[in-house]
């Protein structure tokens, strides 16, 4: 049995890896953020949070290291926020928003 689950942890890592690029691409766009940096501007806040999928970190990928070089450039800072999301079937999982100020 542990040989059948050695073969079956790297495919479903890589699944997750790849789950985890989408959702950044999909949610840490900065072209995106910029419009809704621009909006909270508006209504007097120096801060933006972004809520992210429960559960998820998306803090290591691709998706926020372009986030986070695209903020440098604009003298915006970049911030991991951890909360404590309740699940489906009540299980708890811990995630992050992203918090954007300047």
């Amino acid at each position: 049995m542990k040989f059948e689950l050695a073969k079956l942890v790297p495919e479903l890592e890589r699944a997750r890896q790849v789950a985890l690029e989408r959702l950044a691409a999909e949610h840490l766009r900065s072209d995106k953020i910029k419009l809704q940096l621009h909006d909270a501007a508006k209504n007097g806040h120096r801060a933006l949070r972004l809520p992210l999928p429960d559960g998820i970190d998306l803090s290591k990928t691709d998706g926020a290291d372009m986030l986070r070089q695209w903020a440098k450039q604009n003298a915006l800072t970049v911030d991991w926020i951890s909360r404590t999301a309740t699940l489906e079937a009540g299980r708890q999982a811990s995630g992050f928003d992203v918090e954007i100020s300047w």
